[in-house]
């Protein structure tokens, strides 16, 4: 369109009117062919904007004398069907340059449109030229940005296909690992306690001791609870594993206030001073049951690991809002963790100590869930001193 008014204001200046009616079709053509894009004709909406001006610039160089370089046009013409066309619908491509090209040899090289020639001043054709070069360059410019940006973006795309498939990659090695660890501890420690209960339930019957029967029993009772525990936690990796996230309001006074009453009879609670120093009704959209899980995990290790030779034993939990993310902090004055174990501890299966009771999925599920909300877990801690555990949280609005 900006070309036709450009051809129909030179002429107009010049006194020009024979080819206005081939402007015309400059300008009209793309009009119709945005409205048959619009209403999803593409393919013959790009046809028709092509066509049509590959025709007015034949009639064009028909009438206008050969000194114009009006034929310039020819070429770009031949070229920018592969840029807008592309190469999906090839043979309409190829059928509009051969159409093209048919244009230009009847135009240049045939005597029956010799009579239309008009006869117009060197001045014309010197802009005419002019224009007509600098038209041809600038579309030659456009269809070669349009291909580099074009080929850019498909690298673009490229490159981010093979770092998404590198990171699955990354990932499926990462899960055949864990898999690997998983299967192979998963059978020891289900075992374990079953094997135990087996060697109970034998020695139990060659005794005639009721008080030993009874010490037989505490101790399978005491097997099948820490099978159980353990049966939980795979339950509870499996579930973090595969939900996504459900946020919604939650009152995390109340929330950790529900968490230390279910832990209260937990060997060692009742000597321990809990420090709640969160502001009451403080409402955060979160993920109820992974954060349940989570502060499930601190508190009960803290609990699990207290120091009895302290007077004063304390458990703090505080949180704050701060830059859109929730910082809740779990702090203690327990036995602590031995520095060579710190970066291990949110490790499938890792025990801090042989003599460690539990599964060793207590932490690494409380890691699993927090990268699950794109938070972050860290700990700070020395041994017979206390430790200090922070969950940073990105905030839901």
């Amino acid at each position: 369109m900006a070309v036709s008014l450009i051809y129909t204001t030179l002429d107009l200046a010049n006194g020009i009117y024979f080819a206005l009616p081939f402007y015309s079709v400059i300008f009209i053509a793309p009009i119709i062919s945005l409205w048959l894009i619009k209403i999803g004709k593409f393919l013959i909406g790009k046809i028709l904007v092509l066509m049509g001006a590959s025709v007015a610039i034949f009639f064009a160089s028909i009438s206008d004398p050969f000194e114009t370089g009006v034929i310039l046009i020819f070429v770009p013409l031949s070229i920018v069907p592969f840029a807008i066309i592309g190469f999906r619908n090839i043979w309409a491509s190829i059928g509009i340059v051969l159409s093209t090209f048919f244009l230009f040899l009847t135009s240049r090289f045939t005597d029956f449109f010799s009579s239309y020639v008009k006869e117009v001043p060197i001045s014309y054709i010197q802009m005419s030229l002019a224009l007509n070069y600098l038209i041809s360059v600038t579309i030659s410019i456009l269809i070669v940005y349009f291909l580099a940006r074009l080929h850019r973006q498909s690298e673009v795309r490229l490159i981010e296909k093979e770092k998404a498939v590198t990171e699955k990659n990354i990932q499926l090695t990462k899960l055949n690992q864990e898999l690997d660890g998983f299967v192979y501890s998963v059978s020891h420690d289900l075992r374990s306690p079953l094997s135990s209960i087996l060697g109970l339930t034998n020695l139990a019957k060659f005794s005639t001791s009721k008080e030993e029967l009874v010490d037989y029993m505490a101790m399978i009772q005491d097997r099948i609870k820490t099978q159980d525990a353990f049966i939980k936690d795979i339950i509870e990796y499996s579930r973090n594993t595969r939900t996504e996230p459900l946020r919604e309001p939650v009152d995390l006074f109340k929330l950790t206030q529900e968490i230390i009453e279910s832990l209260k009879f937990n060997l060692g609670a009742d000597k321990i001073h809990f420090d709640i120093e969160l502001p009451q009704d403080f409402i955060v959209t979160i993920d109820k049951n992974r954060w349940k899980t989570m502060l499930s995990n601190l508190i009960g290790n803290a609990i699990k690991y207290h120091d009895p030779t302290k007077p004063n034993q304390y458990i703090k939990l505080s949180a704050n809002r701060s830059n859109e993310k929730l910082l809740y902090t779990v702090t203690d004055n327990g036995s602590g963790i031995s520095s060579q174990h710190l970066d291990k501890i949110f490790n499938m299966f890792y025990r801090a100590s042989d003599t460690s009771s539990g599964s060793g999925l207590g932490l690494f599920i409380t890691k699993e869930a927090v990268q699950k909300l794109n938070g972050t877990i860290t700990v700070t801690s020395q041994q017979h001193v206390g430790s200090v555990f922070e969950i940073t949280i990105p905030i839901v609005k």
